[in-house]
């Protein structure tokens, strides 16, 4: 019995270590309090480099060079991981290592249209579409809820006539009421 391990913990108590890399870091990998949180963090990991896998390009296979300082990044601005997850990885990574060797064209639309798959299934307002734009670039990303029973959700990379003015910050949103582009209502920024 090796005395140095922390004791096991209850779920409740691993929170901290839940919402802070550094903090699931004092338990020993080999601890059943560690496989816990190691269990529940690569839930995250999974959403990131499963949807996104030109990621791990840049960070190595594991991914660890990017998801382990993203989330504590995340934990100390206190982000929800709604379905801007994606979005809020490409701000990280613009004020990261990382800023310098990134495909700013097709990652880009890869992180834009990720999060707005991811909107289109976990929002349950009525709207019905999403609009996202980015100061980086003119193109828009539209998701579009599923609306027949045949059908599915819908991401469409949007090239518009007259250019729409950038966000006032990296990635901005619109919804629409029903399933046509509008007007532009103007940008929402993202929520944390």
């Amino acid at each position: 019995m090796n005395l140095s391990y922390p004791p096991t913990r209850a779920d409740r108590d691993l929170y901290p270590a839940l919402m802070s890399i550094e903090e699931s870091e004092n338990f020993p990998r080999d601890h059943k309090s560690f496989v816990r949180i190691d269990t529940s963090l690569r839930v995250y990991w999974h959403t990131l480099f499963d949807i996104c896998p030109d990621l791990l390009t840049l960070s190595g296979p594991d991914g660890m060079a990017i998801f382990r300082p993203f989330m504590a990044w995340a934990a100390r601005r206190r982000l929800a991981f709604d379905w801007s997850f994606y979005l809020w990885v490409y701000v990280w990574l613009q004020e990261s290592e990382f800023r310098d060797r990134l495909d700013r064209d097709g990652l880009l639309q890869t992180i834009m249209g990720a999060s707005a798959a991811r909107w289109a299934i976990l929002d349950r307002s009525k709207d019905c579409g999403i609009v996202i734009g980015c100061a980086d670039t003119s193109d828009l990303v539209v998701g579009w809820k599923c609306h027949s029973i045949r059908g599915g959700r819908q991401i469409e990379l949007i090239e518009p006539e007259e250019a729409l003015p950038p966000p006032a910050n990296t990635f901005g949103y619109f919804t629409q009421p029903d399933f046509e582009l509008g007007g532009f209502p103007g940008w929402q920024g993202l929520s944390r």
